[in-house]
């Protein structure tokens, strides 16, 4: 009985510092992979041709009818309503809102975002808009256009808030409008939008 008791104390303590451990390890886990994100915006922060804000997303909104992050800088740092807002992944969205120190940021997925496209290979151009699903949709892409699946759409630049050339996504299929007269292209974000959690605002 005295065994089983010292056993049964020493396993309680073993078990502990195990639990222990466990937690250090997924602090340090949370810590190197926020590192490795860091990393990779710093070093998009120093290639890219135009300036950049480097925020943290602060919130979510809470609905399933609008897709939008809340970060922890605002018009103290420069964000003005209209600016496009990107990852080390490419396009995210564009600042809806600006507070004093915090701002709204539309994403790419929310239906009411329109940003002008290009396909990569054929320069084909067209309006990128969110669905509010895991797809994004390229639209008003004429009969003949040269697009295919795989292809690759970045920004045109037409729009002077958005630089050219920043990946959007790849596509994914293609169909027809109701009309007929045109056809759309269905786009997976180059970005996973509902894992975001530090952004680059461009400075135009």
């Amino acid at each position: 009985m005295i065994f089983y008791h010292r056993n049964y104390l020493q396993n309680r303590l073993l078990k502990n510092e195990i639990d222990l451990l466990k937690l250090k390890i997924n602090d340090l886990t949370e810590v190197s992979l926020e590192n490795d994100r860091l990393k990779k915006l710093l070093s998009l922060k120093q290639g890219a041709s135009f300036k950049v804000i480097l925020a943290k997303v602060i919130a979510r909104s809470p609905d399933n009818w609008s897709s939008s992050i809340i970060i922890d800088k605002g018009a103290s740092s420069g964000i003005k309503r209209g600016m496009a807002v990107m990852t080390h992944l490419g396009l995210a969205g564009r600042v809806v809102e600006a507070a004093k120190s915090a701002a709204k940021i539309m994403l790419v997925s929310d239906p009411d975002l329109s940003i002008s496209c290009v396909v990569q290979r054929s320069r084909q151009e067209g309006v990128v808009c969110g669905t509010l699903g895991a797809s994004l949709i390229m639209r008003y892409l004429p009969e003949d256009s040269d697009i295919v699946v795989n292809d690759i759409v970045v920004t045109s630049g037409l729009n002077k808030a958005f630089p050219k050339g920043i990946l959007i996504g790849t596509v994914t299929d293609i169909g027809r409008e109701y009309s007929g007269l045109s056809r759309y292209a269905l786009i997976k974000p180059a970005v996973n939008l509902s894992g975001i959690e530090e952004v680059l605002i461009i400075i135009p």
